[in-house]
């Protein structure tokens, strides 16, 4: 009972670790992203979508989101994944625990998938 115990609290402690990581590198990409005070009154500022990947799956699969926003996946498998649209965009190797942001400036739907892992595909409109 109390092996089981512990690897509970272990995979609490790793739980609870892994959010913190994924809100610290939010902040952080959301801190870096900041537009100068002087920018133009009529600019629209820009916002970060998540996407969790858990459980081999990209989630939510398809998301919407307009010119300039940026798309931050958080990893939360134990193993790595990527984000990738041949010829548009990628992710690279996204750790267990990371983050990795890409913007998207150009209107379009953008089908990716993980090239470690063949059955996992998204979507991001673009619009």
């Amino acid at each position: 009972m109390q092996a089981l115990s512990a690897h509970l609290a272990g995979r609490a402690r790793v739980a609870a670790i892994v959010a913190a990581g994924a809100v610290l590198a939010l902040l952080l990409l959301t801190i870096g992203s900041g537009a100068p005070a002087s920018a133009a009154p009529t600019a629209t500022a820009s916002r970060s979508v998540t996407v969790n990947i858990k459980d081999f799956k990209y989630k939510p699969p398809t998301i919407d989101i307009n010119p300039g926003d940026r798309v931050v996946w958080v990893n939360l498998d134990k193993v790595k994944h990527t984000a990738t649209k041949g010829g548009s965009f990628t992710t690279g190797k996204i750790k267990p625990g990371s983050a990795v942001a890409v913007r998207f400036s150009a209107k379009g739907t953008y089908r990716y998938h993980c090239t470690l892992h063949e059955d996992m595909f998204g979507k991001i409109v673009v619009g």
